[in-house]
């Protein structure tokens, strides 16, 4: 059944397409969620009212409290502009739309809330055929699943059973939900399922105005929101109160503190530029992909490292991430140096950046730099020093690669499953400048001596 056929009692609003697919699964247990603004809390108010038609139908809605569900544009406000003018009236004591039947007692749809562990008993002599949770990641998983002792009904009741729950990342909860319903390797289960949401699934938003909105969020909560990332997560190994920017200004670059403050200004000419890159994104990454690992792509980047006492730090000026073959990442490699003119290109040494490197070296300064400890984890061990004392910096206002750059340093737990091109280039480049910076203080000590 399509969204533009698809009648839901009472609801003024044709569902979209992604709320019409969460509205016709018949699994006992569908999760709606990811970014913010796909619809997933109307969804819930949409399927609640789905069998207010049958007699001694009960559905039952819950959120952390009752103040965020009577808040503007949330369920009760919104069931009210709904409900108005036709025949359901509404309990205030009880927070209950009733649905009057002749031929029976009234279809009901309460609103609860969860906010103490001991409040799920308030529901423990009640029976509902629907439980929904809005912003399943604010409650414990013994909430949830406590819930389902009350979901049940009668033989003369033809409805279905269904729990139902929506949320973006984060809270509490992320990580019991993320394990039970997002996770590729979740408990398999034939009666439960996860429906993605995106911005974009909702055509009633004003998708650019809302993504540029949510890029004045915390990294975290911006990736969690605005492209419902559910691998963020707190103990990631680089951390978001990392994270540190520059802003490129009348041909220099300003660096800040966190706070947003200038501590210091480089001009033009006063770094040395180099390019790190690691080569993925072959035919034999893309074999794996087909096959349900991860794909892998290629990262070239390119640094700017200050000749002068600031040394120690390293700007990342420009990425380019893709899946590219073997002629495409030189060429793209020749794009980069004819662009940005680095003094040097260093490339993974392992096959493929070998013949990367025999193919360019009589038109460009590229190198091999050798791979070392073949664990990514102990080769990014320079970088993650360098992040935690606030020395790597990116840029502050692009928004074209730094938020995918980001998303993968915060989601990254070391796990050799998890994806980590980006990091590894950005490894190289703090070993490479390690190495630099040592040669400096061995210079100076020399001159002085």
């Amino acid at each position: 059944m399509s969204a533009s056929s698809l009648s839901i009692p009472h609801c003024p609003h044709q569902p979209t397409e992604r709320q019409a697919e969460f509205l016709e699964r018949n699994e006992l247990e569908v999760f709606f969620g990811g970014a913010a603004g796909g619809g997933k809390s109307v969804a819930l108010l949409m399927a609640a009212l789905q069998h207010v038609n049958k007699p001694g139908y009960a559905a039952l809605i819950l959120r952390k409290d009752l103040p965020r569900l009577g808040l503007p544009g949330g369920l009760i406000p919104r069931s009210h502009e709904w409900l108005a003018g036709t025949d359901a009236k509404w309990n205030q004591v009880k927070r209950q739309w009733q649905f009057p039947h002749d031929d029976g007692p009234p279809a009901t749809i309460t609103f609860g809330y969860l906010a103490r562990p001991l409040d799920k008993f308030r529901y423990a002599s009640s029976e509902f055929q629907f439980i929904a949770f809005d912003e399943l990641t604010d409650f414990q998983e013994d909430d949830y699943l406590f819930l389902f002792s009350r979901l049940r009904r009668t033989k003369s009741l033809n409805v279905p059973l269904r729990m139902r729950s929506a949320s973006n990342p984060g809270g509490l909860g992320h990580l019991w939900v993320k394990q039970r319903f997002v996770e590729p390797n979740a408990e398999p289960s034939n009666n439960r399922i996860y429906i993605p949401s995106r911005i974009a699934d909702n055509p009633f938003l004003d998708e650019a105005e809302y993504r540029w909105t949510l890029m004045h969020l915390p990294t975290i909560a911006r990736e969690r929101l605005m492209n419902g990332d559910w691998t963020i997560q707190e103990n990631a190994t680089f951390k978001a109160k990392w994270l540190r920017y520059y802003i490129e200004a009348q041909g220099q670059l300003e660096l800040l503190e966190p706070s947003g403050r200038i501590f210091a200004t480089i001009g033009d000419g006063k770094c040395r530029r180099f390019v790190t890159i690691d080569p993925a994104g072959t035919s034999a990454d893309r074999v794996n992909e087909v096959n349900g690992k991860t794909a892998s792509w290629s990262v070239l980047q390119v640094w700017d490292q200050p000749t002068n006492e600031l040394h120690r730090f390293l700007i990342l000026r420009h990425q380019v991430r893709a899946r590219f073959g073997f002629s495409e990442l030189c060429q793209a490699i020749r794009d980069i140096y004819v662009e940005w003119r680095p003094w040097q290109i260093w490339i993974e040494g392992e096959k493929l950046g070998q013949a990367t490197v025999d193919q360019l070296q009589n038109d460009l300064p590229i190198r091999c730099i050798p791979t070392g400890d073949k664990d990514k984890a102990i080769r990014a061990g320079r970088l993650v020093v360098k992040m935690e004392n606030g020395e790597v910096l990116f840029p502050k206002h692009n928004s074209s690669w730094r938020p995918q750059l980001e998303a993968e340093f915060l989601a990254w737990t070391g796990d050799k499953r998890e994806p980590a091109d980006q990091i590894d280039a950005a490894a190289y480049a703090a070993i490479i400048a390690g190495d630099a910076t040592a040669a400096v203080i061995k210079l100076s000590m020399s001159l002085t001596t």
